[in-house]
């Protein structure tokens, strides 16, 4: 699988992930609501994005569209970034 764009966000973005699902099982005590209501931000903007981004996450030589669809819903803008550039080029 072919990943374009910036590694450091895209570890943290990663990480936090990972904290977000931690936290749902044993919540971290006073950050558990900032995480998830983070979390949830988070899942509602990559959907748009997955939604305004389809023909290009469809039209991608380098992933399926599968892939493309969870690159984006878990990058976000680290990962569709690529396709913005294009459009203003």
């Amino acid at each position: 699988m072919h990943i374009m764009g910036n590694t450091l966000g895209k570890v943290v973005t990663l990480g936090f992930w990972i904290a977000a699902i931690i936290n749902l099982i044993t919540p971290f005590g006073a950050a558990a609501p900032w995480i998830t209501g983070i979390a949830a931000l988070l899942v509602i903007a990559h959907s748009v994005e997955c939604i305004v981004f389809r023909k290009q996450i469809q039209a991608d030589p380098n992933n399926s569209a599968l892939a493309g669809y969870v690159l984006v819903f878990l990058f976000g803008v680290l990962h569709s970034g690529q396709w913005m550039n294009k459009n203003k080029a």
